[in-house]
């Protein structure tokens, strides 16, 4: 049973008349647990048979370990999650420029309190702090995830963040930008202009709906596959792209350099200095950085992301057609047969849709003529929200459009509903017949 025990304030060295209780109680290992800082005996007797009730009910946590410093238990926390490259930078700038700085020397117990969380988002924001809000609303996301690491090890009894929602900054009476999704005439305007693989990946993926890494990943080895299936007994043929699920994403991530990499650098370095040397250049060697970004393929974002998207006819006509001349082993890879980086590629899409200024041409730099603007600010992301919108509008499924998207069911519904060939019909149908009437109004407007 739990008892109190007297602690004598100290001054100068000597104790004082004044005191305060201490809890003491049985911990699980059958050692003495103790709490100090109680007013009277009573409030320390109740508590410490409070630690002893829930010792027995099997729920207790060590008072110790709620002390346990924020930033002690990030590291533990660190080397029981291993996620991906891309997300291991994320958190690391999160960590070292927003929490650390704010919580390292903090108990766990201070941290996962929602009002000091509000405090800190409120001064860590603009325009009071000096980080964007949408950064800070990602570093309370970590926070909180990191806070249901400690409640699943048994530091915090419960995760006070989960669940709630945190105003950060201005954002409770400032609106997101709506992502910009084209109409089909603009997709064909754009396929257009482009033209060449450029054109073809912008149109394709308005037409698929696919993540950026799996349609730049996309091997010629999963392209148009043959399906069939039955309506009313009659046969249904399709061709779909198939997202491997174990190299069906290209990913772009910033890696530390290890000795490895390092090595590598200073080999291309090296290289490069030659190249240099050799064409009369003068080049200085660059400062070695902390990290390099790399692209290589990996499993797409989730298990449902591993999935087929069927094609429509005309799309595959000029897959077809493209995949035939092709001489690269990933249809959507720059005519150099290199993987795009995300960046690249935005400088060609850019001037097309955002429009561009004449350019009279100079030494070595062709000229080249104005463009209009057709659909300022579009991007590749903005062309997965097109096809999502199109499905919508054309009343398809909920199960298809999800199955598309390579979107997760989280609701019963989604568990139980499967997709049909009749749903895979209509949803083709359909963007035929939004292919047929961008097409129309497009050269309509042009003539």
């Amino acid at each position: 049973m739990a008892y109190a025990e007297k602690v004598f304030k100290v001054r100068n060295g000597k104790p004082t008349k004044q005191f305060t209780w201490r809890a003491c109680y049985k911990k699980p290992d059958g050692s003495k647990g103790t709490e100090p800082g109680f007013p009277t005996k009573k409030l320390a007797e109740d508590w410490g048979d409070q630690q002893e009730a829930a010792i027995r009910a099997g729920g207790w946590i060590d008072p110790a370990k709620a002390q346990t410093k924020f930033g002690d238990w990030v590291e533990l926390w660190k080397k029981a999650n291993k996620p991906r490259p891309g997300t291991v930078t994320r958190r690391r700038h999160l960590l070292d420029q927003i929490l650390l700085p704010a919580f390292e020397h903090s108990p766990l117990v201070e941290v996962n309190n929602v009002f000091t969380v509000k405090g800190w988002a409120t001064r860590a924001a603009k325009p009071v702090g000096q980080h964007h809000p949408s950064t800070v609303s990602q570093a309370r996301s970590l926070l909180s995830t990191i806070l249901s690491g400690a409640e699943d090890a048994g530091y915090i009894p419960a995760n006070k963040l989960y669940g709630r929602r945190i105003i950060v900054g201005a954002d409770h009476h400032t609106e997101d930008e709506e992502e910009v999704w084209a109409q089909p005439d603009e997709a064909f305007r754009l396929y257009d202009r482009l033209g060449g693989v450029h054109g073809l990946m912008v149109l394709a993926d308005c037409y698929l709906g696919l993540r950026w890494g799996e349609l730049t990943g996309l091997h010629r080895d999963n392209c148009l596959l043959k399906r069939e299936d039955r309506i009313d007994g009659k046969p249904f043929v399709r061709h779909v792209l198939r997202i491997d699920p174990r190299v069906g994403s290209l990913h772009e991530d910033e890696f530390e350099l290890d000795e490895e990499r390092l090595a590598l650098w200073h080999a291309a370095e090296d290289k490069r200095l030659a190249e240099c040397q050799e064409k009369g250049w003068k080049a200085r060697r660059r400062k070695v950085p902390k990290a390099v970004v790399e692209l290589y393929l990996g499993p797409p974002k989730n298990k449902y992301s591993a999935r087929e998207v069927d094609v429509p006819e005309f799309l595959v006509r000029l897959l077809e057609e493209h995949i035939e001349a092709w001489p690269h082993e990933h249809p959507f890879s720059t005519p150099g047969g290199q993987f795009w980086r995300r960046g690249n590629f935005g400088r060609v899409l850019r001037p097309a849709a955002s429009g561009r200024d004449a350019y009279a041409g100079a030494k070595g730099h062709a000229p080249r003529a104005a463009w209009d603007p057709i659909l300022p600010d579009f991007t590749m992301r903005g062309a997965r929200h097109t096809h999502d919108t199109w499905m919508k509008d054309d009343g398809v499924d909920r199960a298809l459009r999800f199955l598309t998207m390579g979107w997760v069911p989280k609701d019963i519904e989604g568990t139980y509903e499967h997709v049909t060939p009749e749903m895979r019909k209509h949803r083709l149908d359909r963007l035929e017949a939004r292919w047929q009437r961008g097409q129309r109004v497009a050269l309509e407007a042009a003539s």
